[in-house]
């Protein structure tokens, strides 16, 4: 088995991770997982319920868990995304500066 504790997935979700997460703890694909939600939900309704409930009380899978390499964590792409779009917002800041640093200049040249 691949975890020892039940979380909802951050990776493998369609709504909240928890199909995900509980084919992660059994160790089975979390389709099979999906497809037995839906046959219970069709045939009784009652898994709702239990869906929802369970929504409130398993927690999220920590960032800091990956599946094989750490480099590849989803904690490590959510890093590399947030650097990236900082490094964005520094450009077009230093871009912006440049700008009006450029038309005060020529602003002297134009007045003379």
């Amino acid at each position: 088995m691949g975890m020892n504790r039940l979380y909802r997935s951050r990776d493998d979700k369609k709504l909240f991770g928890l199909c995900g997460g509980f084919a992660r703890y059994v160790g089975i694909d979390s389709t099979w997982v999906r497809l037995g939600f839906i046959l219970l939900v069709m045939f009784t309704g009652v898994p709702i319920l239990f869906y929802l409930l369970a929504v409130l009380i398993v927690p999220k899978e920590p960032h800091w868990m990956s599946k094989d390499d750490p480099l590849h964590s989803e904690w490590a792409r959510w890093a590399v995304d947030d650097l990236d779009q900082e490094i964005d917002r520094l450009e077009k800041r230093a871009l912006k500066q440049e700008v009006y640093r450029l038309r005060r200049e020529l602003a002297k040249y134009q007045t003379l």
